[in-house]
């Protein structure tokens, strides 16, 4: 039953630090100039409609 214990923590351990080198890893991956905020999608949306009813 002690062993059994050992093994388990050893395995969520290993599993909790896996998953963290996993996701600092995918954000490493992230460029900042990639990126685009809620404020900056709203505005290209609204440009490139203005852009179509101007083209009418």
């Amino acid at each position: 039953m002690e062993t059994s214990r050992h093994i388990f923590f050893a395995i969520l351990t290993f599993t909790v630090l896996a998953a963290g080198t996993f996701r600092t890893e995918i954000l490493a991956r992230v460029d900042a100039g990639d990126v685009v905020g809620v404020g900056e999608a709203v505005t290209a949306r609204n440009v490139s409609a203005s852009d179509r009813a101007s083209a009418r």
